[in-house]
C-alpha cells in the first residue's frame, strides 16, 4: 500500500480543522457526557480514551478502567495525592554503571533513554507526567548543551513542582545546575553581567514579547500596534536581580564527573557575585540590600503576579494538553484560575481539562472545528506503547541496552530554547495554530512506516517489557478482523473508519513472518500512526 506524504500532511490539517466525515467502524459506546462532574456510569469507552489523550502520555488498559470507575473528577483528584515519580534513582545509577563495555558517551545515553521513557510509560502519576511533559516544551533546557543526566534531574525539577505554585517552579528552575548551565545565567555576576537566563525568563516562562488581555488576544495602542511588554532597560535590571548563583562545589566523596555532582543540587548563592543595589523592572522595585534569593523570591512575584504571566503560562499548558488553538473564552477561563490562585498548577491544570469546552467532544463528533491538536512523535510512540498495556519501554534484543524510542523527537534535546516547535505556528493556508504540526514532514512519516512492526517482533522483549502480549495474540488468532477490533478499541477510541481497517488487513494479508511476536500488530501500528485518526487527538 503506497502512501503519499504530501497527502498525509495534508489530511492532518483538514482533520483538526474539522473537515470531512467519517464511517465509523467501531464497536465501542459513542456517547458521552457533558456537564457537571461526571460520574462513573457517565464516562463511555470513548470518553475515557479522549480524555486520557488530553491526561496523560496515552491511554492505557488499566487507566481507563480506572476513569471509568472513578470517573474524570474523581480520578483527578486521586492523581493529585500521588508523590512524584522520580526519574534519577539509585538503581538506575548502578544500571548506567554496570555498562562498563561501552564507552562513557553512548552508556549516558542510553542511560538516559532508558529512565526517560520508562517515566514516560509506566510512571503511575500521568497526569502530573503530562504536565511536566507539557511544561518541558516551554521551560527549555536541551542536552544538546546540558548533559543527559542534567537533562534527567531537571525533568525531576519540572516533576516535582508540575503541580504546585508556578513561583515555587520558577525558582527551582532558576537554581536548577541544568538550567544554570544552559542558558548560562551560572555565568552572571555583578561585574560581569549574563543576560541570556533574564530575558527568557521573561520572554519564554512568563510574561511573552507583547502585553495580553486575559483572553490571549494582544493589547494595542492607539494606533492599532501591539504593546511591548519589556524593554532592554529590564532585560539589563532583571538580570541584575539575578546575580551570584553557581553551581554547587564537587566533593570528592562523590562521582568523579563534576556532572553527577551539580546537577543533582541546586546552585548556591555566592554573596560576593551578586549586586546587591535596587532595580527596577516592569514597573515594580526591588529595594537595595537584599540577598541573591531574595532578590530571587521578589523578582519571581513580579513575573507570577504580571497580568501577562496567566494568559501566556495558560496558553501554553492547554496547548500541551487539550487543543492547539483554544478559544478566547477557554483561554480566559483557565487564565483567570491561574490568576486568581497565583498560578497553582493543580487547579490550572484541573481548569483545563474539565472546562466545557475540553469536555464537549466527549460526545462523538461534537467538538468544534479548530479544538484539538496533533500529536508529537513522543506522544505518538508512548499512546502506541502505553495502548499496548506495556509498563515499561521495549528494549532492543541485539543491544539490551538501548531501547526502541521515538525517532524524530528526543525529549530535551531541542534545537534550541524555542524548543522544537514555536507555539505560534499555524497551519498552511489557515489561522489554525498548531504547534506540533511543524515536526510533520517526509522524514517524520517515513521513519514510522515499519518502526512498530520492527520493534514489535520480538515476544521475549514484549514480556519483558510488561507489554500485553497474550490478549493481542488470542484476537490475532481468532481472525485479523477480531485483531483489528481490538486494535480500534485501544488506539482508536472505537471509531476506526471502514475503509481505513480493511485497507490495514487487506495491506497486510500477505505480510512476512506476521506471527512473529506482535509483528502483525506492529505493522497495523505503523499504519495507524500516520493517519489522522491516531494522530491527532480531537
Amino acid at each position: 500500500m503506497k502512501l503519499k506524504l504530501s497527502w498525509l500532511c495534508t489530511s492532518m490539517a483538514l482533520f483538526l480543522a474539522g473537515c470531512g466525515g467519517q464511517d465509523v467502524a467501531g464497536t465501542a459506546n459513542l456517547s458521552g457526557q457533558v456537564g457537571g462532574l461526571s460520574t462513573p456510569s457517565s464516562v463511555t469507552h470513548y470518553a475515557a480514551a479522549r480524555f486520557l489523550e488530553q491526561a496523560s502520555m496515552g491511554p492505557s488498559p488499566s487507566m481507563m478502567e480506572q476513569v471509568k470507575a472513578q470517573g474524570i473528577d474523581a480520578w483527578i483528584t486521586a492523581q493529585m495525592k500521588l508523590p512524584p515519580t522520580k526519574i534519577i534513582t539509585p538503581e538506575s545509577m548502578v544500571n548506567y554503571d554496570d555498562q562498563r563495555d561501552k564507552p562513557a558517551a553512548d552508556r549516558m545515553r542510553d542511560f538516559y533513554n532508558l529512565n526517560l521513557f520508562n517515566f514516560f510509560i509506566g510512571g503511575e502519576d500521568q497526569l502530573r507526567i503530562r504536565t511536566t511533559w507539557a511544561l518541558s516544551n516551554f521551560l527549555v533546557v536541551s542536552t544538546r548543551k546540558v548533559a543527559e543526566y542534567g537533562g534527567l534531574e531537571y525533568l525531576n525539577t519540572l516533576q516535582s513542582g508540575a503541580l504546585g505554585q508556578y513561583s515555587d517552579l520558577l525558582k527551582n528552575i532558576t537554581l536548577s545546575p541544568a538550567m544554570g548551565n544552559y542558558l548560562d545565567n551560572s555565568q552572571n555576576t555583578k561585574w560581569q553581567l549574563n543576560e541570556n537566563y533574564g530575558r527568557e525568563l521573561m520572554q519564554l516562562f512568563s510574561v511573552g514579547l507583547v502585553q495580553l488581555n486575559m483572553d490571549g488576544t494582544p493589547k494595542r495602542d492607539a494606533n492599532g500596534k501591539v504593546i511591548e511588554t519589556y524593554s532592554q532597560k529590564d532585560v539589563i535590571e532583571m538580570t541584575r536581580a539575578l546575580t551570584g548563583w553557581n553551581f554547587v562545589p564537587n566533593p570528592t566523596n562523590l562521582i568523579s564527573n563534576r556532572n553527577f555532582a551539580n546537577y543533582g543540587k541546586p546552585m548556591i548563592e555566592n554573596s560576593g557575585r551578586h549586586d546587591t543595589g535596587s532595580k527596577s523592572f516592569l514597573g515594580k522595585t526591588i529595594p537595595a540590600g537584599q540577598t541573591a534569593a531574595q532578590d530571587l523570591d521578589s523578582l519571581v512575584e513580579i513575573l507570577v503576579t504580571h497580568p501577562n504571566t496567566a494568559p501566556f503560562v495558560a496558553l501554553r499548558l492547554i496547548q500541551g494538553m487539550t487543543t492547539s488553538d483554544p478559544s478566547p473564552a477557554y483561554l480566559q477561563r483557565v487564565a483567570t484560575v491561574f490568576k486568581d490562585t497565583k498560578g497553582n498548577l493543580a487547579k490550572v491544570v484541573t481548569a483545563i481539562l474539565t472546562d466545557p469546552e475540553a469536555r464537549a467532544g466527549d460526545t462523538f463528533g461534537k467538538t468544534t472545528n479548530n479544538f484539538g491538536r496533533i500529536k508529537e512523535p513522543v506522544m505518538v510512540f508512548t499512546s502506541a506503547l502505553r495502548g499496548l498495556g506495556c509498563k515499561v519501554a521495549i528494549k532492543r534484543t541485539d543491544k539490551p541496552n538501548e531501547i526502541y524510542q521515538s525517532n524524530n523527537q528526543q525529549p530535551l534535546n531541542a534545537n534550541s530554547v524555542f524548543n522544537f516547535f514555536p507555539p505560534n505556528h499555524r497551519t498552511q493556508g489557515t489561522n489554525v495554530l498548531a504547534p506540533e504540526q511543524k515536526l510533520l514532514n517526509s522524514v517524520e512519516f517515513s521513519s514510522r512506516m515499519g518502526s512498530f512492526m520492527y520493534s514489535l517482533q520480538y515476544e521475549s522483549a514484549l514480556n519483558d517489557a510488561g507489554c500485553d502480549v497474550a490478549t493481542f495474540k488470542a484476537a490475532q488468532a481468532v481472525s485479523d478482523e477480531k485483531l483489528m477490533d481490538l486494535m480500534n478499541e485501544r488506539f482508536f477510541r472505537g471509531t476506526l473508519s471502514a475503509s481505513i481497517s480493511k485497507s490495514m488487513i487487506d495491506a497486510n494479508k500477505n505480510l512476512w513472518n506476521r506471527d512473529q511476536g506482535l509483528r502483525l500488530v506492529g505493522a497495523y501500528l505503523d499504519m495507524a500512526s500516520v493517519t489522522p485518526a491516531f494522530g491527532v487527538s480531537k
